[in-house]
């Protein structure tokens, strides 16, 4: 199967860099090219980890239909992603508490 770009939403576990050692988790929206839900995860997986991020989970991940009306920041993502094949975008961290 080829490449093809990818959308998911995925949960993340960080820390706060204006306050250290507080932790925080966020939803974000990410595109990539992939081939399979497991080189979405993969890739996900090794960004995060060169920020010093963790993925917390994937809430889903598809090949990013041609004609689904976006919102304007993952149609962006969506653009810069198809012009760069080693892209791994993410957009705004929604975060929420951590209980």
């Amino acid at each position: 199967m080829g490449k093809e770009i990818w959308v998911g939403t995925i949960e993340i576990s960080y820390f706060d860099h204006e306050a250290p050692g507080t932790r925080k988790n966020a939803f974000t929206v990410v595109t990539t090219w992939a081939s399979s839900p497991e080189e979405f995860r993969q890739k996900c997986e090794i960004m995060l980890e060169s920020y010093g991020w963790k993925l917390l989970d994937i809430d889903r991940a598809n090949p990013a239909p041609e004609d689904y009306d976006y919102n304007d920041e993952v149609a962006d993502q969506l653009e810069r992603t198809r012009v760069n094949p080693n892209a791994i975008i993410y957009g705004t961290f929604h975060t929420y508490p951590v209980m």
